[in-house]
């Protein structure tokens, strides 16, 4: 799905402008219906505003076969998939479609609607734009491609870091290369790839470094599709910008460069080796240890998840304790009861607030991991789509443990010493994991701990030796 279907924020009146809208932006009509838009289809709109895209792409899927006209710089018709059949003909009644970023900026609204014939999903529309994007990671560096001083000029397209090996090749380059534009993908963070600020950074050093002579560092809206989409939109994008000569460090090109990248990004997202990164520049890899540093320093998040009575509350407290005790890392224990008044206390126990209750459990953690730290919690997280939210959340900042606390649902409820396991069988508590509400095992648990007859100090130990054999922590007191 490229788009999410989302409660809409308070509008104003009919007739006034939104948000206190400045006067080169254009108001809308406060009734359309509207929607958020993923990171894929974000960045495919700001490239169909610009012109980029072929006429009648769907945002945010791989890119159709019509790539052989040049890039006019006027938007053309572009397709949406929506959550439902009912928005899709709330938007066609409506004649129009509010198109929002993550802050609920309002973007494009989407006009002369048309639906796909054969899907009761899908509408085609013309695009127009209502504000600028405020909150990319871009900012003032976005490429303008309207801006005719860039056109016209030599192109490096930089989507990786430069290897060693690249170096020479580039400096042949640079001596012919007047002005160059740089362009760095501006993308969500991941582990395929270097975050957009440091490929900034890294630009701006490897402007210096080979001698590209009055050149300029921008961004522009790039999400991954698929290998020929990503390579039919970049090579748009330069005919956009009239490119007299395209230069491109990929993760395909130069291919014996590429692969050097590859296998120095498989051991930095490793973290656990000693040495150098094999291929990388000492200046670029201070850069990338900045954004993935070893593991022994790395922001990380370890989910205990598992039955009511399996323990796992009791051993996130422990592993808890041990580690503050032990090591120099920072450790914050996100105990449930404490979420539950501090974080999620308008919540109730319906499987829609417990699948919130885990996300915002996820958030925090993956903000104490993004600053360094050990984020330790045990939500019971039955259900495997939100566990897996919350894996992607932490690991764009940091590591992601899970432990399934796999202890029997039989021993659960020999060790339940309030009855909830007796009064969910009697129909009293509804939604009761395990009795009235499915758990879905975890098919990729990291570890498995079955805590029945084993004690407190040994159940604790297993999960401080994975994290000691993983590199998170040093064996002894560090």
């Amino acid at each position: 799905m490229s788009l999410v279907e989302h409660e809409r924020p308070p509008q104003p009146e009919a007739g006034t402008r939104p948000d206190a809208a400045p006067s080169d932006e254009v108001v809308w009509d406060p009734e359309l219906p509207d929607l958020v838009l993923d990171a894929t289809a974000l960045a495919d709109l700001m490239l169909g505003l610009a012109g980029v895209l072929p006429h009648g792409q769907v945002l945010g899927a791989p890119l159709c076969e019509a790539t052989l006209e040049s890039p006019q710089g006027e938007p053309r018709p572009v397709g949406v998939l929506l959550p439902s059949a009912a928005l899709a003909k709330q938007a066609l009644a409506a004649g129009g479609l509010v198109l929002r970023d993550e802050e609920h900026t309002p973007l494009a609204a989407l006009e002369h609607l048309q639906k796909v014939p054969g899907s009761g999903q899908a509408l085609h529309g013309i695009p127009r734009r209502l504000r600028a994007r405020e909150g990319g990671v871009g900012g003032q560096r976005t490429v303008d491609f309207d801006d005719v001083s860039l056109h016209h000029r030599p192109l490096l397209l930089l989507e990786r870091p430069a290897m060693v090996d690249d170096l020479a090749p580039l400096l042949a380059w640079a001596a012919g290369a007047t002005a160059p534009v740089v362009l760095v993908p501006e993308h969500s963070d991941g582990r395929a790839w270097v975050p957009t600020r440091q490929l900034v950074r890294l630009a701006t050093d490897l402007v210096d470094e080979v001698g590209l002579r009055h050149a300029e560092v921008r961004t522009v809206p790039l999400e991954p599709h698929d290998p020929r989409s990503d390579s039919a939109l970049l090579e748009r994008i330069a005919r956009r910008l009239d490119a007299t000569e395209v230069y491109s460090l990929s993760d395909t090109a130069p291919a014996g460069t590429a692969e050097q990248w590859e296998h120095a990004r498989l051991a930095l997202v490793d973290g656990r080796g000693g040495g150098p990164l094999p291929g990388v520049p000492p200046r670029t890899e201070a850069v990338l240890r900045a954004w993935l540093p070893r593991r022994s320093a790395r922001g990380l998040a370890l989910m205990f998840s598992g039955l009511s009575g399996s323990g796992k509350s009791t051993l996130a407290r422990d592993v808890a304790a041990w580690v503050s005790a032990n090591s120099t890392r920072t450790v914050t224990l996100l105990d449930g009861d404490r979420v539950r008044q501090m974080l999620s206390s308008g919540l109730g126990f319906d499987p829609a607030s417990r699948e919130l209750n885990v996300r915002r459990i996820g958030y925090v953690a993956a903000e104490i991991a993004r600053h360094g730290g050990i984020a330790i919690c045990s939500p019971i997280a039955p259900f495997a789509t939100t566990r897996e939210e919350v894996r992607h959340m932490v690991e764009q900042a940091g590591d992601f443990i899970l432990v399934h606390v796999c202890t029997p649902i039989e021993e659960c409820e020999r060790r339940d010493l309030k009855g909830l396991y007796a009064r969910a069988r009697l129909g009293q508590i509804p939604d009761f994991t395990g009795v009235s509400s499915p758990y879905d095992v975890p098919a990729d648990a990291d570890l498995r701990v079955d805590t029945t007859g084993v004690s407190r100090e040994r159940a604790a130990q297993l999960v401080i030796d994975h994290l000691v054999e993983g590199g998170w922590l040093q064996g002894g007191a560090e």
